[in-house]
């Protein structure tokens, strides 16, 4: 499968990121992107746990983001999907991460999990980590 759909342009993340972190230094006084946003996932997900679905195939890389960054979510895993839908820098992966929710909650209903990622075969992913279906 070609991994075509729901990717973003690195300079457009690259300015994104720059944007974000400029803003919360001047309305919040701290530079530290990264935490703050992790943060701001986390406690999305605290709330209701099968939002994880909000990020779509950005999620199995801001998963692995987050467990890098102090937070336990699981080990389940999709490597492949991880590998296409990342940047270099976790900061990145997690700006796009919300740029595809952003998109999703404007077009979706919540709670979709099935995307097509390959636009010319048109073939189904579906979007399933049992770590975050299972109740805490």
């Amino acid at each position: 499968m070609n991994f075509t759909e729901y990717k973003f342009d690195k300079d457009y993340i690259k300015e994104l990121v720059a944007e974000r972190a400029a803003n919360l230094r001047a309305n919040r006084g701290f530079s530290n992107l990264l935490g703050f946003g992790l943060g701001v996932v986390a406690d999305r997900l605290q709330k209701d746990r099968r939002r994880y679905r909000d990020y779509g195939p950005w999620w199995p890389a801001l998963k692995e983001v987050m467990n890098r960054n102090g937070y336990t979510l699981g080990n389940q895993s999709d490597p492949l999907i991880a590998s296409a839908y990342r940047f270099d820098e976790d900061v990145e992966t997690m700006i796009a991460a919300d740029e595809f929710r952003t998109a999703y909650l404007k077009s979706n209903i919540v709670y979709t999990n099935e995307f097509i990622l390959d636009g010319e075969t048109g073939e189904n992913w579906v979007l399933y980590d049992e770590d975050m279906e299972v109740p805490m």
